[in-house]
């Protein structure tokens, strides 16, 4: 995964493809989105994550990306670069091709949110967020009285 500036997602997505390099892609999620001026619509393609832009590349050609204006750097997690499976990168192209979701949003986790957490692993477990950090947020489970740390991506 690498970290852009701001704005510069499908720029560096296409100049990365440009390159013709046989070992390096780039692959930039982004949904249309209709935005209202005074005096007119338009149709937009925006970044579903803004600032990021998946790459698969080979480790000896991974240096080439940063001769890219807006290029800034690679995420890291746990001190490795930062790895997203195919099959995720495909589950994500799917669910953007999708004709049956209409509409789809990012969240931030932000303090006194309400969560459902069965997809963390607390099935029937409700709590609210008390505080969040750029990889961990913190969430106050009522029902048995104390603080849980979810380690997030």
């Amino acid at each position: 995964m690498l970290y852009v500036k701001g704005n510069h997602e499908k720029k560096v997505e296409k100049r990365i493809n440009d390159l013709g390099l046989e070992n390096l892609t780039a692959f930039c999620p982004s949904r249309t989105e209709v935005r209202v001026w005074s005096d007119r619509k338009k149709k937009i393609q925006v970044p579903l994550l803004s600032r990021v832009v998946f790459i698969h590349s080979t480790e000896t050609e991974r240096a080439h990306v940063f001769g890219i204006p807006g290029t800034v750097r690679y995420l890291y997690d746990q001190g490795q670069p930062g790895i997203v499976r195919d099959v995720e990168i495909e589950q994500l192209r799917s669910v953007l091709e999708s004709t049956d979701i209409l509409s789809h949003t990012t969240e931030e986790f932000k303090p006194g949110t309400a969560l459902q957490l069965d997809g963390y692993g607390l099935d029937n477990q409700e709590g609210v967020v008390v505080k969040s950090t750029k990889n961990n947020v913190w969430i106050a489970l009522s029902s048995v009285g104390f603080v849980v740390k979810l380690q997030i991506n």
